[in-house]
């Protein structure tokens, strides 16, 4: 289950996501990155069904859009615009690109298996 690439992507969003919201302040901030941390956590486990795995790294994207997006609105409307950001902010922008190499390279191995189920 560790010697694949993704199942590390995927631990780290798990780390990352545990971490961003920790620091959040926002109550709706903190339960979001708790789902995705779960969502990735959960998503390490499926390693036996690939479609599931690639359906949960997309979900997983979306849903950390939508925590992007919900900064925003907390960070510009509710507290002001201020310009300068924490760093916590970056960790979900860095978890989206770890869900898509997760995806990618999950997306490799079903093609790969699907070409070892093709040549017998």
């Amino acid at each position: 289950m560790w010697q694949r690439k993704q199942t590390i992507y995927l631990a780290l969003v798990t780390i990352l996501m545990v971490v961003a919201s920790v620091c959040a302040i926002s109550v709706v901030l903190q339960i979001l990155g708790g789902v995705v941390a779960g969502l990735g956590g959960a998503n390490i486990f499926q390693y036996k069904t690939r479609k599931r795995q690639m359906l949960f790294c997309t979900f997983g994207i979306l849903l950390l859009l939508a925590w992007v997006a919900l900064f925003c609105y907390d960070h510009f409307y509710i507290g002001g615009g201020a310009v300068r950001y924490p760093l916590y902010a970056l960790l979900p922008v860095v978890s989206i690109i770890l869900f898509w190499m997760a995806k990618k390279g999950i997306k490799h191995d079903d093609d790969l298996v699907r070409s070892a189920d093709r040549l017998r």
